[in-house]
């Protein structure tokens, strides 16, 4: 027998049908979800949006510069992440330091 979509409310009642006052089946459940009809569905047409061309990503290298049990330090173009660790070794937090053309530092907490 090949897949079929059934509803609940159909395979319910059909089981319903077949159960004796013992609360048992009457029936093979194979030959009781035979009496169930297929579902049929009506789904709405799918339109298919024009292709959008999109730039690829340029990647930044990591660079590891740091690096101990609780926290790691990289750099990737111009900014730093500080990636912080509990004792177990979980990741916690990150935090993003940006370093501007004029050196002026901007920091920005993440998780």
């Amino acid at each position: 027998m090949a897949n079929r979509l059934l509803f609940e409310k159909d395979i319910i009642r059909a089981v319903d049908r077949h159960t004796n006052d013992d609360s048992k089946l009457d029936d093979d459940i194979s030959c009781i979800l035979e009496e169930v009809e297929t579902a049929t569905i009506e789904l709405p047409p799918i339109i298919l949006s024009p292709k959008v061309e999109t730039k690829p990503v340029q990647k930044q290298r990591r660079v590891l510069l740091f690096e101990n049990e609780n926290l790691d330090l990289e750099q990737r173009g111009n900014r730093y992440y500080l990636s912080l660790y509990d004792k177990e070794g979980k990741f916690q937090r990150e935090v993003t330091i940006d370093v501007k053309d004029d050196y002026k530092v901007g920091l920005c907490n993440g998780k």
